[in-house]
């Protein structure tokens, strides 16, 4: 009886083995870009895809050469840093809006760029669009823009760590 037990065992976990084996070998495979932050306004390798923008009900959105390039290079040339300027690797930026709708971050962006006077990008992380603001190299300067970009009704900015451009 225990010898039938331990066969019947060992054969379950063959089976059991062997079909996540081959599960495994049918799954999807990520895709190489998934998950890298992206810049508006750069020139990307291949983009040949439009995209479904699920929050937007259904409407095809299409994708535009420059709405997909690296934020920062894997290796900085100094033609890429800005004159007088140094890179930072661990700065602060203030992240003011997130949304799936290039439009809407274009509109804000447009609206606060006489309201402060930091620098303000869109950062690309598919499928969002994010207004970010500054080059803050300590955390209580980004605090600080946190609470007035707050006072003009943002209430949902937050610091996020980035790369920045600095003075020398």
């Amino acid at each position: 009886m225990l010898s039938r037990l331990f066969r019947l065992t060992c054969i379950t976990l063959f089976l059991v083995l062997l079909n996540s084996n081959f599960a495994m070998s049918k799954r999807i495979k990520d895709d190489e870009n998934f998950g890298k932050t992206y810049a508006v306004n750069d020139k990307p390798a291949v983009v040949t895809e439009t995209i479904l923008d699920t929050l937007d009900r259904g409407k095809e959105l299409a994708v535009s050469e420059k709405d997909f390039l690296p934020l920062f290079a894997e290796t900085t040339s100094t033609s890429q840093i800005p004159a007088g300027k140094i890179e930072v690797p661990n700065g602060f930026r203030v992240q003011i809006l997130a949304s799936s709708q290039i439009d809407r971050i274009r509109a804000e962006q447009k609206s606060l760029e006489d309201k402060v006077n930091y620098p303000l990008y869109i950062i690309v992380t598919p499928p969002y669009y994010k207004l970010v603001a500054g080059d803050f190299v300590k955390r209580n300067e980004a605090d600080a823009a946190v609470v007035k970009l707050k006072d003009f009704g943002y209430g949902d900015a937050w610091v996020v760590r980035s790369k920045v451009w600095a003075n020398h």
